[in-house]
């Protein structure tokens, strides 16, 4: 009988399940080779076997890069991580390329650059990035498990059993002495607690995951491996706990494929060596879970990203497939085998599923259907997302797409962002997120803030009396409602005053939304409305107030350079335009270039549109008349295409 796991599977029962599933499993795990083998001259992968050769020549032909005592050190030094990192990534990727090669073609020369590349993997100091590996900890950093630390534990497990009978067996002895040292012995055997096994995020699906897979492909004793299961169940659990009943992801898309996506390969291999007794996926949770990239998918691969996600991800297809298949989800989007250089992290866990799992059929799908009409609302996150279809003058179709969102300002990988929304058009977010980016010491840190996708500066929202969003739990969007308003329609609306309690004459603040997208219509709406009530300020506040700052401050962030004209903001997109109306009397319109650096080290350039609230000096020379108890921003938006 299948138990969901949160009932807590005995000992005694993980135990029964997999006597009747282990040797089976261990047979489908070797049979994986063959599949790879199979696929080895299917045109379909041809660019993704293409890619693994480069690392094969490099391989051959340049040094493996040191994971050096000067690069390990510039993160403490500098908050720098990005050299260790690209060094780090280079010696997976080429790992990963030669493993899948290895399988699929076994040569002498192959398996040799494979074996040495092993050797040098086991003999690494840590398997964990600097930036993981806590102050003063050094010492102890081989036992210590973070993401990539188990990530490598599940490849080198993985290769273990498909690569047996072509490796030599010192190495294999190698590989199996390195796990049990720096995962098994610490987390199964001498129980060593990790700040990850109760977190509510990633984290705990890919620690917990990785090792969890180790731990059914080698442990032999039953009872540690029972063990073993318990504990990775136990921390699924915590991941679980991330989620509400909506299955939205606060971390974003990219973090969804990482957590959920690890979540699953556990989930599938435990269902695989119980004979089926075991199903995680089973969980009735995890069916709105996996529908999650479908919700926030607006058009041609652009993605609602909110906090520390890209705006384009490429889901993976073997994921997308075992989802669709073992959970009815329904695929609108694009399936494509992505190549391995595309992954930053060069992941083995994903790249080999890919193979494994991606399904043609799905395929098919991504053709036939068709985006929801309705309205999403996801409740526990409160976003808020709608898509229409508009029709061009060539009888051609467009979608357009609004997301908002609430929550709270200490979410996961958060931004201080509430109230933020997307405009979408013709395959592009035109006023947009800015991602995420660098991940440097300072991007965790107090006073995180001060970076650009991260404080509300980056965002479309206000900066108020100088002051913006402050992170922390209290800063909250209260919801006052969000609720379908047309059958493409929504409407939202949220108070935001606690989000800013540095502004000192503010009393409440209120943001409401509303979108509309006809059927069949040319040009979709949005309209904005912004409301400021304001207190009497005390004398240390007005003489505060002597210094010039704008009591408001609506800011709108895109990639693309907007013209200001006579009342108007007009971004012009590759296929769409949007065009926002203000009233000219009572604001004045601006626009800053800001130029930052991406997640991936990479310059972005962004433009802010700025409406700042006109001041009228009183005969004091108070730089705003506080006789004024209310201020109202009224907008409106108009996307139609090109």
């Amino acid at each position: 009988m299948t138990i969901h796991p949160g009932l807590k599977w005995t000992a005694d029962h993980i135990i029964a399940a997999m006597r009747h599933g282990t040797s089976s499993g261990m047979e489908y795990i070797c049979r994986w080779k063959d599949r790879l083998a199979d696929m080895l001259n299917d045109p379909d992968y041809a660019s993704f076997w293409s890619d693994l050769r480069v690392y094969e020549q490099k391989a051959n032909t340049e040094n493996l890069p040191e994971l050096s005592f000067s690069l390990y050190r510039q993160f403490r030094e500098t908050g720098e991580r990005q050299a260790y990192e690209l060094a780090y990534f280079e010696r997976r990727g080429r790992l990963a390329a030669l493993g899948l090669l290895a399988a699929a073609s076994p040569s002498a020369e192959r398996l040799q650059l494979l074996e040495d590349l092993i050797w040098s993997v086991c003999n690494e100091q840590t398997w964990c990035l600097s930036a993981h590996v806590p102050e003063g900890k050094e010492a102890g950093a081989r036992q210590h498990i973070d993401l990539f630390a188990a990530e490598t534990a599940q490849t080198l497990s993985e290769m273990i059993v498909m690569l047996n009978d072509v490796l030599d067996p010192r190495v294999l002895r190698m590989m199996r002495a390195e796990i049990e040292c720096r995962i098994f012995t610490p987390l199964y055997r001498e129980q060593q607690t990790y700040g990850w096994e109760n977190a509510d995020h990633n984290w705990s699906a890919v620690c917990s995951g990785g090792c969890g897979i180790a731990a059914l492909l080698l442990l032999e004793d039953e009872q540690l491996r029972a063990k073993a299961v318990q504990q990775t169940v136990h921390s699924m659990n915590a991941f679980l706990r991330g989620y509400g009943m909506d299955g939205g992801c606060a971390e974003g898309v990219g973090y969804w494929v990482y957590g959920f996506g690890f979540y699953t390969y556990f989930a599938e291999m435990l269902r695989i060596f119980s004979a089926g007794k075991l199903d995680m996926l089973s969980d009735p949770k995890t069916r709105a879970i996996a529908a999650f990239p479908e919700n926030i998918h607006l058009s041609g691969g652009a993605f609602v990203n909110f906090s520390d996600s890209r705006e384009r991800e490429t889901i993976p297809p073997g994921l997308l497939s075992l989802l669709s298949e073992r959970q009815q989800v329904q695929v609108n989007l694009e399936v494509r085998i992505p190549l391995l250089t595309e992954d930053p992290c060069r992941r083995w866990a994903h790249a080999l599923r890919n193979i494994l799992w991606s399904n043609p059929a799905v395929y098919k799908k991504e053709s036939e259907a068709e985006l929801p009409a309705a309205p999403v609302y996801l409740e526990n996150l409160s976003w808020g997302i709608a898509r229409g279809v508009l029709v061009t003058g060539e009888q051609k179709e467009m979608t357009a797409a609004f997301a908002v969102k609430g929550g709270h300002n200490a979410e996961p990988h958060n931004h201080n962002d509430l109230g933020h929304f997307i405009l979408h058009g013709g395959g592009e977010n035109i006023l947009c997120d800015p991602g995420s980016g660098e991940y440097s010491q300072a991007y965790f840190e107090p006073g995180r803030e001060s970076i650009f996708q991260i404080g509300s500066q980056g965002h479309s929202v206000p900066v108020i009396e100088g002051a913006g969003q402050q992170s922390g739990r209290q800063a909250e969007a209260k919801v006052l409602h969000i609720k379908r308003s047309s059958p493409q329609g929504i409407e939202a609306a949220f108070d935001l005053t606690s989000a800013y309690p540095e502004a000192p004459t503010l009393e409440r603040f209120t943001r409401r939304l509303s979108w509309n997208c006809l059927p069949a219509a040319s040009e979709a709406e949005l309209f904005l409305e912004d409301y400021y009530q304001w207190q009497q300020p005390s004398d240390t506040c007005r003489e505060e107030h002597l210094i010039e700052k704008p009591p408001v401050v609506e800011y709108f962030i895109s990639r693309i350079n907007p013209v200001i004209r006579e009342a108007l903001v007009q971004w012009e997109g590759n296929k769409a335009v949007v065009t926002m109306h203000y009233d000219a009397d009572l604001w004045d319109a601006q626009v800053e270039e800001l130029e930052t650096v991406d997640h991936d080290h990479l310059s972005l350039k962004f433009y802010r549109a700025a409406l700042s609230l006109r001041q009228t000096a009183n005969k004091e020379g108070d730089s705003r008349n506080h006789s004024v108890k209310e201020t109202w921003c009224r907008l409106k938006f108009f996307i139609h295409p090109k």
